[in-house]
């Protein structure tokens, strides 16, 4: 059932009392106000400001919303409740009043407001809420014969389960709101405001991954041999972590992990030959073939892209040696961004110019024993990217690299630590020109407990 009301611009002239913005707020949903555009005076005083007033002064006069606040300022209300202050922005608007939105210049309102001049221009919202991290992505539906093949998916078992971000040890590091991850995205604009041609969208974010098994084998034949894929389904769920769209959706996944392994080919349907019931019998001279790669990864992006990534994996002990990521674009193209902190564009440089710092950083705080590594690469074997044709014109993933880490802390018994890295390379048209990006994303998950 829907709530709220609809995203809208407000327009508030400097000359007005209270401004029926239209918009009735319910005291239990979050409402956001942002100052888009637009400038005005108080007593046409030759001082352009914008919604947080002007600095140089407070309103001193008992008929204004608020005194002692800036004068000038943009100030609430929801109906005639008390006033509370909203400026730039973007500003909470107070919890557990209902009511009519009302918006005002922070003047004296007992006065001729004629001779103030302008107008300011708002965003009015909802807040995000954040999800429900409790319930598992995918559930799965109980057999016990055949059974899910925990032994058979060798390292794929430890995945098995709902990650979330976690707080690391007693750092209270790690959660949702402080957690060790880090996404570097660079987007095109065709617009006078970006004259690179681009920009970043950098930010932390957290997540909900749950990976399940399905009850038996998957079987590839042909010729006198077989390939048998033991199979992962997963589903991802990523959120802003911070930042003006905190707890919104942003990235949205789903796919599947293959451990492949061969055998002879099974004679008939299923084993017998061609009599009814299973068997064991196989084809004469069959062979088990052999391959370059035992991993697979299939995914599919809502952006509207389909990747197939083949790869391995291999076991370790100590702490993983994680090397640095790539990140800055190649070809005709300015990396200013990248080194420019910005709040909402790029608001760590240290893991801009290295996303994987953050699972390092990670790794200082508790150091695991053993570890496993899964690495897969649409560049192997006859891995592919497919997108969708405005990707292909706009924004062509070209390439797909992921690396994960699934970490132990008792000697290999348990891995409860995951950590990954993925590039996913793009051909963006920058200035009427292609340049390759790399769009990086890190981040450190713990395992949910039953």
């Amino acid at each position: 059932m829907d709530r709220g009301f609809p995203s809208q611009a407000v327009t508030v002239a400097a000359n007005q009392t209270w401004h029926s913005t239209g918009i009735t707020v319910d005291g239990d949903l979050g409402v956001t106000i942002a100052y888009q555009t637009g400038m005005w005076q108080v007593d046409d005083d030759g001082v352009d400001y914008d919604a947080n007033g002007n600095p140089m002064y407070d309103a001193s006069s008992s008929g204004a919303p608020l005194p002692g606040c800036t004068v000038g300022g943009l100030v609430g209300r929801i109906g005639t409740g008390h006033p509370f202050w909203v400026g730039d922005g973007p500003t909470v608007v107070p919890k557990g009043e209902s009511g009519p939105l009302e918006l005002v210049i922070n003047d004296d309102l007992t006065k001729d407001m004629s001779a103030n001049i302008g107008s300011v221009t708002v965003f009015v919202y909802l807040s995000n809420t954040a999800p429900d991290l409790s319930m598992p992505l995918v559930s799965d539906p109980q057999q016990i014969v055949p059974c899910i093949p925990a032994r058979k998916l060798m390292p794929l078992q430890y995945l098995i389960g709902t990650w979330t971000n976690q707080p690391l040890g007693s750092s209270g590091k790690g959660g949702p709101d402080c957690p060790f991850s880090y996404n570097v995205m660079p987007l095109p604009q065709a617009d006078p405001s970006s004259p690179l041609g681009y920009f970043l969208k950098n930010f932390a974010y957290y997540e909900e991954l749950t990976f399940t098994a399905i009850h038996g084998p998957v079987l590839n034949r042909n010729g006198n041999g077989a390939q048998v894929a033991y199979t992962l389904f997963y589903e991802q769920r990523v959120y802003f972590a911070g930042g003006s769209n905190k707890d919104a959706l942003v990235h949205a996944e789903n796919g599947s992990l293959l451990l492949l392994a061969d055998q002879e080919q099974p004679l008939g349907p299923y084993g017998n030959g061609f009599s009814e019931g299973l068997g064991n019998q196989t084809v004469a001279f069959s062979v088990a073939p052999t391959q370059a790669f035992n991993l697979a990864k299939q995914m599919s992006v809502p952006h509207g892209n389909s990747i197939l990534a083949l790869g391995s994996y291999a076991t370790g002990t100590g702490v993983p040696i994680i090397p640095p990521a790539a990140v800055l674009p190649s070809g005709d193209v300015d990396s200013f961004p990248y080194f420019w902190k910005n709040a909402a564009t790029n608001p760590n440089l240290t893991y801009t110019s290295n996303p994987n710092q953050a699972l390092v950083d990670a790794l200082a705080i508790q150091a695991p024993s053993d570890f496993i590594t899964l690495a897969v690469s649409s560049s192997n074997g006859n891995g592919a990217v497919s997108n969708i044709g405005f990707e292909q014109k706009n924004s062509n993933v070209t390439a797909y690299d992921f690396t994960c880490w699934l970490e132990s802390f008792d000697g290999g018994t348990s891995f409860p630590q995951l950590q990954y890295t993925q590039t996913i390379t793009m051909l963006l048209t920058v200035r009427g020109g292609r340049v390759s990006f790399p769009h990086v994303t890190v981040n450190t998950l713990t395992k949910k407990s039953s």
